[in-house]
């Protein structure tokens, strides 16, 4: 019975210890649930602002997870969210001519970031898609308020 109770606090404080790092990471962690609803506009690239371009790339949030991302083409599926990490497993996208070549080397850029997965961070109106190298930076901009 002395060993049971040494065994069982240690037992409880590594529980709690555990438990508080958790939480104390909540704040960067992302859910499904923060997402969905709202829409996105990109507004840097790999540290560079966006800027005059004529099609507005965007990354929106539907019902169950239904992810909606333009570039120069449209893309389309059904994503996921698991430990900040955010994939989409069947993508569609159209089929459309690039005029725009920095549009064009996005279109690559997102496709991959949503099928191979890319960790999501979302601080403050900003949402933050990295993958190695790229970052991608997101504005909210929700329709309705």
């Amino acid at each position: 019975m002395k060993r049971i109770i040494p065994l069982m606090l240690l037992g409880f404080l590594l529980t709690t210890c555990q438990t508080a790092k958790v939480s104390a990471d909540n704040n960067d962690y992302v859910t499904e649930q923060q997402l969905i609803h709202h829409s996105f506009v990109l507004t840097e690239m790999d540290g560079n602002t966006i800027t005059g371009k004529v099609g507005v790339p965007t990354l929106s949030f539907g019902e169950k997870m239904f992810i909606s991302a333009t570039m120069c083409n449209d893309f389309y599926g059904m994503g996921r969210i698991s430990d900040s990490v955010l994939i989409v497993k069947h993508l569609s996208k159209t089929e459309l001519e690039c005029v725009d070549e920095d549009l064009s080397k996005w279109d690559k850029l997102i496709k991959r970031m949503l099928t191979d997965g890319s960790v999501v961070s979302y601080h403050g109106k900003k949402l933050i898609l990295t993958q190695g190298r790229n970052k991608l930076v997101y504005t909210l901009r929700d329709y309705i308020n």
